[in-house]
C-alpha cells in the first residue's frame, strides 16, 4: 500500500522541505495546467499545493479536488493573487514564498478542516497532535474548538477563565457596501491590530482567536496564573480603549477614513469557573454567550446617546457635503459631482452611520430634509456650468410629506439627479413611479444606485427606468482580473446604451480598474483613484 502523497505545482524547494516535517515520503509534481486531471486520476492524494496565477486553472483544480473531497493550499505571490484564490474558496492559502514550517502548518489546517477533527474528552497525546489544527484562512488565528482543547490543561490548572467578546459594530455594513473581498482585508488588518495591542497589554496569558472561520467575531481568553488574580474591571476597560483607538487607526492607515468610519468595538467579559462536573466545552460556550450579551448592553448603551447626538446634529445643522467628481470614462472630465454629507461631530461622520441612527430613532426624515438642504447650498461654490449635481434620496423619503418637486430649496432641475438609495426593499413600484413622474416633469433626473448589491437589483432598474444606472462598488472592485464581473458589466452598459442611460461605475480605486471599465464602454466613473491629478489628465490613452 502506497503512502500518502503531496501533489504540488511548485518546484519551490519549501515545499517539499514542508512535505518532510508532514512525514510524506512523496511529492508528485505537475504542470498547473494538468493538475487538475492528476487529482482526479491519482492515488492517495494527501493534499494538494498550487502556486499558479491562472484563474481558470486555479478554479479547475479547486473543483477537482472538491470532488474527491482532497484539501487545496494555494501559495499566493501578490495581494491580487490570493483575493482571486478566496474566491474560489480553497482550504487554506500563504503568502508565497513562505519557510517550510508556515507551508507544513498551512497544509495541517487544511487537511483538518476537510476531514474534521476528532472528539477529544481526555487528556491524552492526541491533543498535542492537534495543536497544530483548524486556523482561519483570513487571520491565521486558530479557531474556538481548537483552542478549548489547546487551554484545556492551563484551564484546568488555574480553575477559572476570563472570556472576553470582542464585537465589532457595523462589520455586516461594511461587507454591504463595500463586499466581501473589502472586509476580508478589513478583518486580517483588525486581527494584526488586536494581537499587537494584546502583546503590549498587561491583560495575562492573554490568547486570541476567531469563533467561526472567515467570520468577524473574535474571542479573547484571558487564564490567570495558579493563585494569581484574573483581570480586573480596570484592565478590561483600559483594553477596550487601547483596542478602540488601534484598531481604527490601523483600519484608517490601510483602507482609508470611510472605512474607518464605520469601525467601532464593543468589549463584553464573563468570568468562568471551572467545574469537573461540567463539559469544559459547555462552561466556555455559556461563558461567550454572556460576554456577548454584556457587549450588546455596552452597545445599546452607546446607541441611545448617539441618537441624542444626532438629534442635536438635526437641530443646529451640524452637517458639511463632500463633492465626490464623477468623471467623463473617456476623456477624465468632470461630468457632475455626487453630494455625500457627514455629520460634524467625529462619531457620525460616516453618513452610512448617521442614517443607521436615524433609522433607529425614526429620524429618517429629518435628516434627509438637513443633507438635501446643505448639498443644494453648495452647488453654487462647486459645480461649473453644465455639471450637475446627484442627490441620493432612500424610496423612504417620496412618503415625506415635506419632500415634492418643490422642495430642493431652488435648485435647477435640469442639474439634479436624484439618486434613488435603496437602504431598504421597495414594496409599491406603482406608488413611487407615480412620484417620479411629477419630478421628471419638472425636469429632474434619476439614478439607480448601488446596482448589482442588495435590493438594488434588475427589478429596481426596469421598474423605475433610471437615466443613470450606478455600478455597486463590489462589483467593480478587482474587475481587471474578474472576468465575470467584466461580462456583468459588459451586459449591463448594453443594456443602458438600448435604453438611452448611462453607467456610472462606483469605487474605481486603481488605473487598471479604471482603464478596464473604459474598455468595456462604462460612461462615467467616480472613486478614490480621481484624485486631482487622475481628474485633469487625459484619459484617452487608456
Amino acid at each position: 500500500m502506497t503512502g500518502p502523497v503531496l501533489l504540488v505545482d511548485s518546484v519551490d524547494p519549501a515545499v517539499r522541505e514542508a512535505a518532510a516535517l508532514l512525514s510524506i515520503n512523496e511529492v508528485r509534481q505537475a504542470a498547473s495546467r494538468d493538475l487538475s486531471a492528476a487529482i482526479a486520476s491519482g492515488d492517495s492524494i494527501f493534499a494538494v499545493i498550487t502556486t499558479t496565477d491562472n484563474p481558470n486553472a486555479l478554479r479547475d483544480i479547486v473543483t477537482a479536488a472538491r470532488a474527491r473531497h482532497i484539501p487545496v493550499i494555494v501559495g499566493a505571490a501578490s495581494e491580487m493573487l490570493r483575493r482571486r484564490a478566496v474566491e474560489v474558496r480553497p482550504d487554506d492559502w500563504y503568502r508565497s514564498p513562505a519557510p517550510a514550517d508556515e507551508i507544513a502548518a498551512r497544509v495541517r489546517a487544511a487537511v483538518v478542516r476537510s476531514y474534521g477533527l476528532q472528539s477529544e474528552d481526555s487528556d491524552t497525546s492526541a491533543a498535542d497532535e492537534r495543536e497544530i489544527a483548524l486556523y482561519d484562512s483570513l487571520t491565521g488565528l486558530p479557531t474556538l474548538p481548537v483552542m478549548i482543547e489547546r487551554c484545556r490543561r492551563a484551564i484546568k490548572d488555574s480553575g477559572e477563565l476570563e472570556v472576553i467578546y470582542l464585537s465589532f459594530m457595523r462589520y455586516a455594513k461594511l461587507e454591504e457596501i463595500y463586499g466581501w473581498e473589502k472586509l476580508d482585508g478589513v478583518l486580517e488588518t483588525t486581527a494584526a491590530a488586536v494581537q499587537q495591542v494584546l502583546d503590549e497589554s498587561g491583560v495575562p496569558s492573554s490568547r486570541l482567536m476567531v469563533s467561526f472561520t472567515n467570520d468577524d467575531e473574535f474571542v479573547l481568553f484571558s487564564i490567570p496564573q495558579a493563585g494569581a488574580d484574573a483581570a480586573s474591571d480596570a484592565d478590561i476597560t483600559k483594553l477596550a480603549s487601547a483596542l478602540r483607538e488601534q484598531v481604527a487607526a490601523s483600519v484608517e492607515a490601510v483602507h482609508g477614513e470611510d472605512v474607518a468610519a464605520l469601525f467601532d468595538i464593543f468589549v463584553g467579559r464573563a468570568h468562568v469557573h471551572y467545574n469537573p462536573k461540567v463539559r469544559l466545552q459547555r462552561l466556555v460556550y455559556r461563558g461567550i454567550r454572556e460576554a456577548a450579551s454584556a457587549a450588546r448592553s455596552v452597545e445599546e448603551r452607546e446607541r441611545a446617546r448617539r441618537v441624542a447626538e444626532l438629534r442635536a446634529v438635526i437641530r443646529d445643522g451640524l452637517v458639511y457635503v463632500d463633492y465626490h467628481p464623477i468623471v467623463h470614462a473617456a476623456s477624465g472630465q468632470i461630468y457632475g459631482y455626487e453630494a455625500l454629507a457627514r455629520g460634524v461631530l467625529r462619531s457620525l461622520r460616516s453618513p452610512e452611520v448617521m442614517f443607521d441612527i436615524a433609522a433607529h430613532a425614526d429620524l429618517l426624515w429629518e435628516l434627509g430634509r438637513l443633507c438635501r438642504q446643505k448639498a443644494v447650498e453648495g452647488m453654487d461654490s462647486v459645480l461649473q456650468d453644465g455639471e450637475l449635481l446627484f442627490i441620493n434620496v432612500d424610496p423612504h423619503d417620496f412618503a415625506d410629506p415635506q419632500f415634492d418637486e418643490s422642495s430642493l430649496h431652488s435648485a435647477d432641475p435640469e442639474r439634479v439627479v436624484i439618486e434613488i438609495t435603496e437602504r431598504t426593499a421597495i414594496k409599491d413600484y406603482p406608488r413611487l413611479r407615480d412620484r417620479l413622474q411629477i419630478f421628471r416633469e419638472r425636469g429632474f433626473r434619476f439614478a439607480v444606485d448601488d446596482a448589482g448589491s442588495g435590493y438594488a437589483g434588475l427589478g429596481s432598474i426596469a421598474n423605475l427606468e433610471p437615466d443613470f444606472i450606478k455600478l455597486d462598488m463590489s462589483l467593480i472592485h478587482g474587475i481587471d482580473s474578474n472576468f465575470i464581473k467584466q461580462n456583468l458589466v459588459q451586459t449591463m452598459v448594453r443594456f443602458a446604451n438600448e435604453q438611452g442611460a448611462m453607467v456610472i461605475a462606483e469605487g474605481v480605486e486603481s488605473e487598471p480598474e479604471y482603464a478596464t471599465v473604459h474598455r468595456l464602454g462604462v460612461h462615467l466613473v467616480q472613486g478614490f483613484f480621481l484624485n486631482s491629478d487622475a481628474v485633469e489628465r487625459d484619459m484617452t490613452s487608456l
